[in-house]
């Protein structure tokens, strides 16, 4: 398996900066799953981040319960009431071109796992964080088969044992990345100071980070930003992994002490900003 450092020189020249003819249908749709009414704001701080990053769209589904708040806190986003399995079902299906984020405050239970199970079964672009990942947590062999090579996981140390138990007593995180590969064909995003990000063909490490991020709302600003990178006019699911954490180490740094995880969207404008200009730089080196 080959190892690589992470940085914008392996994926920057394929990066999905918006263009001249751009419009809000072309930069694609991100629909996120919800979270409970007690955790709204992790998929609040997905779905902007997502947003701030670039896709053209991002849609909320939400219940009776949580649609009023939505609304109210994030207008930005558009929303869809579904109370029932067999509306989100119906939904879904009508909704098959879309990529999909679940786990950030959706909860650990048979509620999400059913969602997530559903979605992997019949969506190619799925980004799986949190609680969708720890609610296969007694049927794993279940997991483990529907993730394929469109799918990204992000967990954080935690949530990974919960998922790959047999791999607790390995000491590196970069060898317990190295053989969840052997079990999954996906690309895992491991979380932490340092992050590995690894698919069955290579291992990316990112050091680019700051002990800051550790903080409660972090990771579902990461899952929004790779979110958003994910699409078939995009990147692909191991390049948008690496450009998402890269990102996210970036604003991480740029915030400095103190950051709550909304510090960490504001910062992405200016970084988007600052990571266009090495864009166009390493282009017009190429013309001439």
């Amino acid at each position: 398996m080959k190892k690589y450092v992470n940085s914008p020189k392996y994926w920057l020249k394929s990066f999905p900066f918006k263009v001249n003819s751009s419009h809000k249908y072309s930069r694609g749709q991100l629909i996120v799953v919800g979270g409970e009414k007690e955790m709204i704001g992790a998929t609040i701080l997905s779905s902007e981040a997502a947003l701030r990053t670039g896709v053209g769209s991002v849609k909320i589904i939400c219940n009776k319960k949580t649609f009023p708040i939505y609304s109210l806190k994030f207008p930005s986003a558009l929303k869809k009431e579904i109370n029932s399995f067999k509306e989100f079902k119906k939904f879904v299906l009508q909704n098959k071109k879309a990529v999909y984020l679940i786990g950030p405050g959706a909860g650990s239970n048979i509620h999400t796992k059913k969602r997530t199970e559903f979605l992997l079964k019949n969506i190619k672009y799925v980004i799986l964080d949190a609680d969708a990942l720890t609610s296969f947590k007694k049927d794993l062999k279940t997991l483990y088969k529907l993730l394929d090579e469109n799918k990204i996981i992000t967990p954080h140390i935690k949530e990974f044992i919960t998922i790959f138990p047999k791999l607790k007593r390995l000491k590196s995180s970069y060898l317990k990345v190295i053989n969840a590969c052997k079990l999954v064909n996906c690309t895992i995003v491991l979380k932490g100071s340092t992050t590995y990000i690894s698919n069955r063909k290579k291992i990316v490490v990112n050091n680019n980070s700051t002990k800051e991020l550790a903080v409660i709302g972090s990771g579902d600003v990461l899952s929004g930003i790779v979110a958003s990178l994910v699409d078939c006019n995009k990147l692909n699911t191991f390049d948008a992994s690496c450009a998402g954490v890269w990102i996210h180490s970036k604003v991480g740094k740029k915030s400095g002490i103190g950051l709550i995880a909304e510090d960490l969207i504001k910062e992405l404008k200016p970084n988007l900003k600052k990571l266009y200009g090495r864009f166009v730089k390493q282009r017009d080196c190429k013309k001439s």
